[in-house]
């Protein structure tokens, strides 16, 4: 006796809490379909509102640090606004999301890059693909509340490798506090991070 075919629909929560059903369109088990869904011109920012800039010219990787800036430096800083997103999951467990910048034309993709051991974050030219197979990609992200009921602060935990969510840490040596990638055991308020809209120009 044949088993009973289940249709399976993605779903996700909004920002407000929404439960925003989307429709299957071709997704495949186990791969990512991106979505219509996503966020233009957002603000990277971490629990003590600084700004994440994103500077490519820096090295190969692309240096990415959390600065304080005012609304008015913003308006003329390129690489702090990130374009977000949204991802389709035939499995749910969180909602997948990449994010992308644009510098001097080109886009850039957020991505974890592995050396053996150790993990990093760095700022790569790619373009955003619409369809990612597998259940992991180095440059998708589960975006979870960091708190229950909690709809200002998030937590991005790598689909490359479970227990690892992007943070922020301060770099003595080159006194900036860089945008890294680390295991989190319980809770860690470095993981504790939150995007908002660019600000607008003052008229």
């Amino acid at each position: 006796m044949a088993e009973d075919i289940i249709q399976m629909c993605p779903l996700h929560f909004e920002d407000d809490g929404t439960l925003f059903f989307e429709e299957d369109q071709g997704l495949e088990a186990d791969s990512f379909k991106k979505s219509e869904k996503g966020k233009a011109a957002q603000i990277f920012r971490n629990q003590e509102n600084h700004v994440l800039i994103v500077r490519p010219e820096d090295n190969a990787d692309a240096m990415a640090a959390f600065e304080p800036m005012t609304d008015e430096e913003m308006q003329n800083e390129p690489g702090i606004s990130l374009n977000i997103h949204i991802y389709q999951d035939t499995n749910l467990r969180g909602l997948p999301v990449a994010f992308s910048t644009k510098w001097n034309g080109e886009t850039y993709i957020m991505q974890i890059v592995k050396d053996g051991s150790n993990m990093r974050v760095a700022f790569r030219p790619r373009d955003v693909p619409e369809f990612i197979p597998g259940e992991k990609s180095d440059m998708l992200f589960f975006k979870t509340p960091f708190s229950k009921g909690d709809r200002q602060f998030y937590r991005f935990e790598s689909s490359l490798e479970q227990g690892y969510f992007l943070a922020f840490e301060r770099n003595e040596r080159n006194r900036v506090t860089q945008l890294v990638i680390k295991r989190m055991d319980g809770i860690d308020e470095t993981t504790k991070l939150h995007t908002s809209p660019l600000p607008r120009k003052k008229i």
